[in-house]
């Protein structure tokens, strides 16, 4: 996939409550955005699974009234990560965490 449209793809189910996640691309892509925007230390890429665990665990206490990170917060909650890890996994996440322009199409 190309990077861009996971990024895009995030950007636009972030405006609706019923979307969901469809792979580990988008997952990797919101959990860089979710460091960026809460502050949170990015936990290392060890594996999806891990990486959505740490996530989560770093925003038990997190409150945000933008209703588009409340839609990512559970999409990330409730997505079922695949074993898949590679390169672009990686480059979605530094993606995420190097975000300048959050929300913007």
């Amino acid at each position: 996939m190309v990077p861009s449209l996971a990024r895009m793809s995030v950007i636009i189910k972030s405006r609706h409550e019923t979307s969901v996640m469809t792979g580990n691309y988008e997952m990797a892509y919101i959990c860089g955005l979710l460091c960026k925007l809460t502050g949170t230390a990015p936990p290392p890429l060890e594996s999806p699974a891990r990486l959505q665990e740490a996530m989560m665990n770093s925003l038990e206490q997190y409150q945000t009234e933008d209703d588009r990170e409340k839609n990512i917060i559970k999409m990330l909650k409730y997505y079922k990560p695949d074993g898949l890890l590679d390169d672009q996994v990686r480059e979605l996440y530094r993606m995420g965490l190097e975000e300048r322009t959050p929300w913007k199409r």
